[in-house]
């Protein structure tokens, strides 16, 4: 296996790092204390091809795979980003993956060209009672003549507020207990329509990208916005999710770098007891640690994006990245904290911010146990646990 950049990769890379760097520390603590969007860094991004960076060059993107979007995401996450940065990410590949996959030839001319452009797309799966339980939604989307009709409600769709479509799952279908994922599909919805209300969650991490529960009340859709075929919404999501799960692979890992960068940083200057703390092995093990399993789960990491590139089933490995990718991030960032000590708790070291930011990749997209137990399921033979 060749693990080469190419001269365009590496130049890709350098250009995400530089944009990056722009933005320092002080600058996503301050969005962060404000829950403000970053719109400088979406707009450079989006100046410089990466909002677009999946969508074919016909319809205005950069035509890159994953490889070169996780690349991006490690590149702005270490340099600065963390969590957020990198996340920003997310929501174009995930707006696009299914128009490009499903979606019909006026779509991909009509919506492609806009998230390329800078368009920002909201997600809409997941529902209060539902969870991660993608099946068990039960917002409703009523066809009334040439349009449906949306009622009920999303929660935790980040960008709501800045948003000028949400890609909303709904049920146009009763189906059966025995197959629940049937009669579900995928809507663009606009969030100028009337009858959706937007309200902001208050929470720990990644509070400069906001989210917020969506109410749909009589909220109409265009029939041309239906992605795909009616019903088999649930199945349209799949490859996006692996995409989502491979880019959220990365965000944590990029995030862990950055904080062992603190860390080493803050080791070889900080004195105790008349010399440098990083002289102690009880400082440098863990850091140790950290670096060789960030170092393992990027390996997964591209594992997962080359065969998603490649067109072969990587739904074990997307998963697997993600759940490596978490744990080497969380960990990454704990020690970080655990080697600043007191001063780990202090906004001027940011590794509290990150600390708190990285922690939310063990929950979401999808949680460390629901990993496990689909690799159980799918790779092991074991019964189905959930």
């Amino acid at each position: 296996m060749d693990f080469e950049f190419t001269e365009e990769q590496r130049l890709l890379q350098r250009t995400a790092r530089d944009i990056s760097a722009g933005y320092d520390l002080d600058y996503w603590r301050e969005k962060d204390d404000e829950s403000e969007f970053p719109h400088e860094v979406w707009d450079d991004l989006t100046d410089a091809g990466f909002v677009g960076m999946k969508i074919p060059t016909e319809y205005g993107g950069s035509g890159y795979g994953m490889i070169e979007l996780v690349a991006a995401s490690l590149e702005i996450a270490r340099h600065g980003g963390g969590v957020s940065g990198a996340n920003l990410l997310t929501s174009p590949v995930i707006g696009s993956t299914a128009i490009i996959e499903y979606g019909t030839d006026a779509q991909k001319e009509r919506f492609l060209p806009m998230i390329a452009a800078g368009t920002f797309f909201a997600i809409g799966l997941t529902e209060p009672d539902a969870g991660l339980d993608t099946a068990g939604i039960k917002m409703t989307a009523d066809r009334d003549g040439d349009e449906y009709v949306l009622n009920g409600t999303k929660i935790w769709t980040t960008g709501a507020h800045v948003a000028d479509y949400i890609v909303t799952l709904a049920r146009t279908g009763t189906g059966d207990a025995e197959k629940r994922h049937q009669g579900i599909s995928l809507f663009i919805v606009p969030t100028d329509q009337d009858g959706l209300e937007v309200n902001k969650i208050d929470k720990l991490s990644m509070r400069c990208l906001s989210s917020f529960e969506v109410v749909y009340d009589d909220v109409r859709v265009p029939e041309e916005n239906l992605i795909g075929d009616e019903g088999k919404g649930f199945f349209h999501v799949l490859g996006t999710l692996n995409t989502e799960r491979i880019n959220w692979g990365a965000i944590p890992i990029g995030a862990g770098e950055l904080a062992l960068d603190i860390a080493v940083d803050y080791a070889a200057e900080r004195e105790a007891f008349e010399r440098k703390i990083g002289q102690n092995q009880g400082v440098q093990f863990p850091l140790a640690t950290s670096k060789a399993e960030l170092e393992t789960a990027t390996l997964m990491l591209y594992k997962a994006a080359w065969l998603y590139d490649e067109g072969a089933d990587c739904a074990m490995e997307a998963n697997a990245a993600k759940l490596v990718g978490a744990r080497a991030g969380f960990d990454a960032v704990d020690r970080a904290v655990q080697t600043l000590g007191g001063m780990g708790f202090a906004d001027e070291y940011h590794v509290e911010r990150l600390y708190r930011d990285v922690r939310l990749a063990r929950v979401a997209p999808v949680s460390d146990e629901l990993v496990k137990a689909y690799i159980a399921e799918h790779e092991l033979d074991l019964p189905r646990s959930y």
